[in-house]
């Protein structure tokens, strides 16, 4: 089923931040490395970065 953001563990959400705080915007094979490491799909990292880009910019 659809997996959302809370139920992520731990170490995905310290990496996915990490990456967020050098690059905002990772290219499709950063995605893909990313979601490698993480075990999400790309898909799932594309979204979490764009979620996280709204929740900074509403935080702004």
């Amino acid at each position: 089923g659809e997996q959302k953001t809370h139920c992520f563990k731990e170490k995905t959400r310290n990496l996915l931040r990490e990456w967020y705080l050098r690059d905002p915007y990772p290219n499709p094979g950063k995605k893909r490395e990313l979601a490698n490491a993480t075990g999400l799909t790309p898909t799932q990292v594309g979204n979490w970065f764009k979620n996280r880009r709204q929740r900074d910019r509403a935080a702004a």
